[in-house]
């Protein structure tokens, strides 16, 4: 670690050098700890920092990510998003000591580039609109940058994230799609699980209802705040089971499947946002990410 000390006005007393005590606190110097060191695109990784830590930010492609308390540690998760570069990248994590002291950490996070798949998908009549007024997406788009754009300053989330259905995966994270035979464009956003209309869907950790409405493409959509800049969404729903700044604990009831949206059948779209990047949710379930 790279200590720098404040400097003192004049007159005054230094502060105690990191790992020292003192009558009026202990400072435990800090540890850092990243959940891999190796990361595809769509994957995520989990920094912490213990010890007596007041404070601080992991920077890491041009971005800041602000620490905050949980458990045991302050963290951060890091989401890295299907076009950011693949290569060994450095990871900058500042802190401030509750006794004023300032440190960072640097640490090499290697990205390795992702293989997506093509789908070719098809619209019969009135099934749908692949090419949706680009007005209606773009309202929405910016619907959900501003709800993925908030940061609650404290751990809603515990233990292992669980899968919010118990059908089998129709889709993958990432998955590159043709409509009607058009041109191959963009990622999949989340993963999908096809199911009956009115199969239950459940929370995959706890946390606040930040919005539950019907939108456009998504169609009835519920979306979860965790905490920390990480949000989990569950859309094309048939009918909603929570309300807007609901609590809801993992594995609990928050919809049912459906077919609303932009929707060929009944299925669930299952996403996760970090600091507004959509990962690969399924990670998260199967500790591909380290945690």
């Amino acid at each position: 670690m790279t200590v720098e000390t404040v400097t003192p006005a004049a007159e005054e007393t230094p502060p105690p050098a990191v790992g020292v005590a003192t009558a009026e606190v202990a400072i435990v110097p800090p540890e850092l700890i990243v959940s891999v060191v190796e990361v595809p695109q769509g994957g995520a990784v989990l920094v912490s920092v213990t010890g007596s830590v007041e404070e601080g930010q992991v920077v890491f492609l041009g971005q800041r990510y602000p620490l905050i308390q949980g458990d045991f540690s302050m963290y951060s998760y890091v989401g890295v998003g299907v076009f950011d570069a693949p290569g060994t990248h450095t990871m900058l994590v500042q802190l401030t000591m509750v006794n004023g002291t300032e440190g960072s950490f640097e640490h090499e996070i290697t990205i390795t580039e992702s293989v997506w798949d093509v789908a070719h998908l098809y619209y019969e009549e009135g099934a749908g609109d692949p090419v949706l007024d680009q007005a209606e997406r773009d309202r929405e788009n910016a619907l959900l940058a501003d709800t993925y754009a908030v940061l609650t300053p404290e751990k809603l989330w515990e233990g292992r994230w669980r899968s919010p259905s118990g059908g089998q995966i129709s889709s993958q994270f990432g998955e590159r799609r043709s409509f009607n035979d058009g041109p191959v464009g963009g990622n999949h956003g989340g993963t999908d699980f096809a199911a009956p209309e009115g199969a239950p869907v459940t929370a995959t950790n706890s946390g606040r209802v930040a919005l539950a409405r019907q939108l456009a493409l998504r169609g009835n959509t519920v979306i979860i705040d965790h905490g920390g800049g990480v949000f989990s969404g569950y859309a094309h729903l048939s009918a909603f089971a929570v309300a807007e700044g609901q609590e809801v604990q993992k594995g609990q009831l928050i919809g049912f499947v459906g077919d609303s949206g932009l929707s060929t059948a009944p299925h669930l779209h299952w996403e996760i946002s970090i600091h507004g990047v959509l990962v690969d949710p399924m990670r998260f379930v199967d500790g591909r990410n380290g945690f």
